[in-house]
C-alpha cells in the first residue's frame, strides 16, 4: 500500500500524515512505524532492511518516506531498483510526503494503487472558510473583517496562520475583531494599522512615507494590496478598477499602490 502526500502548503499536508499515522496505529496496537529521510544517503538500504524485518509481536509496519526528490544519482537508482519488490510485502504501508509530485522516474510509486492526495495552497472562499474553521477549532470566533485581515496577510503561509491564531487564543477567547488586533502582539498586524491609519491622512508626504515603510518590510506588493483593500471599504470600488488594470497588464500593484496614496 502507498499513500502519496504531495503539495506546497506543508501545514496541511503534514496535518494529514498525523492524521493517517494515528489510524493506523487505531487500527493495529502493534504497528511498527518507521520514519526515513531521504536526503541521508544511508536512508534508502536502511528503508529497505525495516521493511524486510520480521517480528511476531509488531506484524504491521507503516513506513513514512520524506525527500524523495533529494536523492543523489546512486541512490535513485538503488530505490527504483530495489522498492518495487516491497510494496509487494502485504504488512507494510508507505506514507510519501513531498513538496512537489514524483518526477518521471518516480511514477511507478502511482501505478501500485496509490492513494494520492494533493496540497496546493487554499485560495479565496476556500481559504477564508478554512481561516474560520481553524480559529473556531481553538475557541475563536472571527469576525468577517478580522478573518478577512488575516486570510489577506497569511495567504500561501498556513504555518504563519496557525502560529498568529494559537497567539491570539493566549490572549483573547470569544469574538475576535479587526480593532482588537491593535491591542494584540500580532506579527504583521501593527504594521498594516500603521499603513492604514497613515494612508488616511491629508498630507500626500506622510501616505507616501507611509507607503514606503511597508514597502520595506518586504511583503509582496500584492500582499499590501489585498489587505488594504479587505479593510479601507471607502476605497474598494477604486480599488477594483486598479486590480482590474494589473489583471489585464496595464499596470503593477506597487504603481497600483503609489497611484492610490497620491490621488
Amino acid at each position: 500500500m502507498i499513500i502519496f502526500l504531495y503539495g506546497p502548503d506543508d501545514y496541511r499536508r503534514g496535518e494529514r500524515k498525523r492524521w493517517y499515522v494515528n489510524e493506523f496505529k487505531k487500527k493495529y496496537s502493534n504497528l511498527s512505524l518507521g520514519i526515513f529521510d531521504l536526503e541521508d544517503s544511508a536512508a534508502p538500504e536502511e528503508l529497505k532492511s525495516f521493511a524486510r524485518s520480521e517480528s511476531l509481536f509488531e506484524p504491521k509496519k507503516l513506513i513514512i518516506v520524506e525527500n524523495l526528490s533529494e536523492l543523489n544519482e546512486k541512490n535513485e537508482k538503488y530505490f527504483i531498483k530495489e522498492f518495487p519488490p516491497l510494496v509487494l510485502e502485504r504488512t507494510t504501508a508507505f506514507l510519501f510526503s513531498e513538496r512537489k509530485a514524483p518526477r518521471r522516474a518516480f511514477a511507478f510509486l502511482l501505478e501500485q494503487q496509490a492513494k494520492v492526495e494533493e496540497f496546493v495552497h487554499l485560495t479565496g472562499y476556500e481559504w477564508e472558510t478554512y481561516v474560520k474553521k481553524e480559529a473556531q477549532n481553538i475557541g475563536l470566533s472571527l469576525t468577517g473583517p478580522a478573518a478577512q485581515f488575516l486570510a489577506d496577510a497569511y495567504r500561501e503561509n498556513t504555518w504563519g496562520l496557525i502560529t498568529e491564531l494559537q497567539k491570539i487564543s493566549n490572549m483573547q477567547k470569544g469574538e475576535v475583531d479587526v480593532k482588537d488586533f491593535k491591542n494584540l502582539d500580532l506579527e504583521v498586524a501593527p504594521n498594516y494599522w500603521f499603513i492604514i491609519s497613515g494612508l488616511k491622512g491629508a498630507s500626500v508626504a506622510n501616505r507616501l512615507a507611509a507607503l514606503e515603510k511597508i514597502l520595506a518590510i518586504g511583503d509582496p506588493p500584492a500582499k499590501i494590496f489585498n489587505i488594504l483593500a479587505s479593510q479601507w471599504h471607502e476605497k474598494i470600488p477604486r480599488m477594483a478598477e486598479y486590480d482590474l488594470k494589473v489583471k489585464s497588464g496595464k499596470m503593477d500593484y506597487e504603481e497600483a499602490l503609489v497611484d492610490l496614496v497620491i490621488g
